[in-house]
């Protein structure tokens, strides 16, 4: 078996990571690069400021922002048309961000994280730096983030009042990008460090 060293895009320098993590940040000039399939490779990232200091661990949590085209052609409910127009249901259609936690956290945040951001998305400020706080390791690829964002539209729709009894729909993935949300570290709980205002 042939070991390949990976380098640095940008200045050449070997990269080292101490954890699985696909994110890959140069010890000499900064940068960080994707490893996926294989290589590394330049990516496209933001990272968000946090909303508040607090005074807990801030720790910066990767997702994947899945910019998709969802276009339902047909669905059909059974039951639930009362429970649906009271609790005024935010409808998953059209072009839209799904938010996919890529981190190592434990599912219940995550899973939470996906449909509240996407639901509700974010008034975000950004910055350029991580200003000295953690970057939670990012362990999701590109490909399967997308199969997430896909899931995630399903999930919403088989948890909507009613029995859905038929749904046929497109979903088309425009782009994808990784985010870095501030996230405040309490024990073993995790706070997300945005506002939604």
């Amino acid at each position: 078996m042939l070991l390949k060293e990976l380098k640095c895009p940008g200045c050449g320098a070997p990269l080292k990571s101490k954890e699985r993590d696909m994110m890959l940040a140069c010890s000499h000039c900064g940068r960080i690069s994707l490893f996926a399939d294989g290589t590394v490779g330049d990516i496209s990232y933001s990272i968000a400021a946090p909303a508040e200091n607090r005074p807990e661990e801030l720790i910066y949590v990767p997702f994947w922002i899945v910019n998709a085209d969802l276009n339902v052609k047909k669905e059909s409910i059974s039951g639930g048309k009362i429970s649906r127009f009271i609790t005024d249901r935010k409808q998953m259609r059209g072009t839209r961000d799904f938010y996919v936690c890529a981190a190592a956290l434990p599912e219940e945040f995550c899973r939470k994280w996906n449909m509240d951001l996407t639901l509700d998305q974010p008034k975000l400020t950004f910055i350029s730096g991580f200003k000295g706080a953690k970057r939670a390791v990012m362990t999701m690829e590109k490909g399967i983030a997308g199969e997430n964002a896909e899931f995630l539209f399903l999930r919403y729709e088989t948890e909507i009042p009613g029995t859905l009894q038929t749904l046929e729909y497109d979903f088309k993935i425009n782009s994808t990008k990784v985010l870095y949300l501030p996230a405040y570290k309490i024990n073993d709980t995790y706070i997300l460090g945005i506002s939604h205002e």
